[in-house]
């Protein structure tokens, strides 16, 4: 299934949001500008120029509206201060890094990218969904690298100051029960026989669309046949994501990791277990759907969700901690603003 990776690409941990905003590569030299390009803040080692600014706004709008949402102008001095103080505080961040937070940084950002490569039919297709919010391949790795060392920065620096204890784990599930109900569930295997060109993501025209129904529909008959579902992934499927664990998704009713049509979701908890669907049609292509397990809602325990509760209070004990440090890193570097912005 193809995963929504825009809406959250950048938000690569709830630390390095509060630190960190989309940037340009400032390893490459920049054409002249035509206009004057003051600079908005400084410090030692530190300038950051209007242009920047600007650029940073642009394709935070570009992203907004993207996703449907439009910025009124009379925000936009706002919004400016935000990413001048989020590019203040990542800069001072870096500068800190170490060879090893670097080394860490590049590693999950890679990884991260990878991960969100996957999420989508190919590489180009991943390429054109970063353009059309205004970015680029090489500006994206840059951002997430960046955003990854200021990570191992506060992790070094702020986290390995906290502690978080087993009797405050079972006080945070104790004192939210609603966070811990896990809604129904079902585990299903998947054969897609797609019907979205695998370059432009577009529909295919109608008269292959036939002969694509009709593939799934022979899927389909092998699998009532008793064929093993594995191997009918295996030999036929156009999900590639799903391909590489045997076809499986485990999913909720509504479930917000993966844009799931309403026929999938629908087909997948009207199966009983072991049962298979008919042919069913989404707006990637036909589906030949198996139930392989039911799981009925119920309360998480405490051992399943404790690491979780574990790394929320880690975050929460630094997101405290870090506006006095960040404050902090400013002091030290004699940052001020230049110009006046949003009243500051």
């Amino acid at each position: 299934m193809k995963i929504l990776f825009l809406a959250g690409a950048l938000a690569l941990s709830a630390v390095v949001l509060q630190v960190s905003a989309q940037t340009t590569d400032s390893t490459k030299p920049k054409p002249a500008p035509l206009f004057d390009d003051p600079v908005v803040a400084k410090g030692k080692d530190l300038e950051i120029r209007q242009s920047e600014v600007d650029d940073m706004f642009a394709a935070f709008r570009a992203n907004r509206s993207a996703s449907g949402q439009r910025i009124p102008e009379s925000e936009r001095p706002k919004i400016e201060a935000d990413i001048i103080d989020k590019l203040i505080a990542t800069r001072l961040c870096v500068r800190r890094a170490s060879a090893d937070d670097k080394s860490k940084g590049e590693q999950i950002a890679k990884e991260f990218i990878a991960e969100q490569i996957k999420q989508v039919p190919s590489e180009e297709s991943f390429n054109r969904q970063l353009l059309a919010v205004g970015m680029t391949p090489a500006s994206f790795k840059t951002q997430i690298t960046e955003q990854a060392i200021v990570k191992a920065v506060i992790d070094r620096e702020l986290r390995a100051q906290q502690t978080v204890t087993d009797p405050e784990i079972k006080k945070f599930y104790d004192g939210n029960p609603k966070l811990f109900e896990q809604p129904e569930m079902v585990r299903v295997a998947h054969v897609l026989i797609s019907t979205l060109d695998s370059e432009t993501t577009k529909e295919i025209p109608a008269d292959q669309k036939i002969q694509k129904k009709v593939a799934a529909e022979k899927v389909l008959a092998r699998a009532k046949l008793n064929d093993d579902f594995t191997s009918l992934v295996k030999e036929f499927s156009e999900d590639r994501n799903a391909k590489e664990r045997n076809g499986e998704y485990t999913i909720m009713r509504n479930d917000k990791r993966f844009v799931l049509s309403p026929e999938f979701e629908g087909a997948a908890f009207s199966l009983a277990s072991n049962q298979i669907s008919s042919v069913v049609a989404s707006p990637y292509g036909y589906h030949v759907i198996k139930c392989l397990e039911k799981i009925p809602a119920k309360k998480a325990d405490l051992a399943s969700v404790q690491d979780r509760i574990r790394e929320t209070l880690f975050q929460e004990a630094v997101q405290k901690s870090l506006p006095d440090y960040i404050e902090k890193l400013r002091k030290e570097a004699s940052v001020v603003l230049t110009t006046k912005v949003d009243g500051k």
